[in-house]
C-alpha cells in the first residue's frame, strides 16, 4: 500500500456531520406517541418563552422511549440531544437534556430519577 505525502496510513476517517433534515420538530413528530407529541408541544412553549439561545451550528434531536438508548424513560417523556460543533477538525460535544410531560427540563439521568422518586413513581429496573 503506497501513501501519498499528507496521507495517514491509519485509516481514521474524519467524523461527518449528520444529516440536518431530522433535526424539526414537525419532521421527527410524524413517528411519536401523542403524549410525545404534547411533550414536545410544551417544550417548544417554554423554548418561546425563555427565547431561542441556541447558537449557530447546533443541531437539536428529540427521543422518546421507542427510542433504544432511551427506553427507560417513562411515557411522555423526551430526551433532548444537542450537537455542538467545535472548532477542532469537525468534533463536537453531544449535550443531553430530559424533558418531563410539563415541559420542565433535567439535565441529567440522575436528575430525572430523583424527580419521579420524589413524585412517587416507582420504577423498576429489568
Amino acid at each position: 500500500m503506497e501513501v501519498e505525502r499528507g496521507e495517514s496510513s491509519s485509516g481514521k476517517r474524519k467524523w461527518e456531520r449528520p444529516p440536518a433534515a431530522a433535526t424539526t420538530h414537525e419532521q421527527q413528530a410524524k413517528e411519536q406517541s401523542p403524549l410525545t407529541l404534547a411533550t414536545l408541544k410544551a417544550v417548544k412553549e417554554q423554548v418561546e418563552k425563555r427565547g431561542s439561545r441556541i447558537s449557530h451550528g447546533v443541531i437539536v434531536k428529540y427521543f422518546d422511549n421507542s427510542d433504544a438508548p432511551y427506553d427507560w424513560l417513562l411515557p411522555g417523556w423526551v430526551a433532548e440531544e444537542r450537537y455542538v460543533p467545535s472548532g477542532r477538525k469537525g468534533l463536537g460535544r453531544i449535550y443531553k437534556y430530559y424533558c418531563g410531560p410539563t415541559g420542565h427540563m433535567y439535565y441529567s439521568k440522575r436528575v430525572v430519577l430523583f424527580a419521579w422518586k420524589k413524585m412517587n413513581i416507582i420504577c423498576f429496573d429489568a
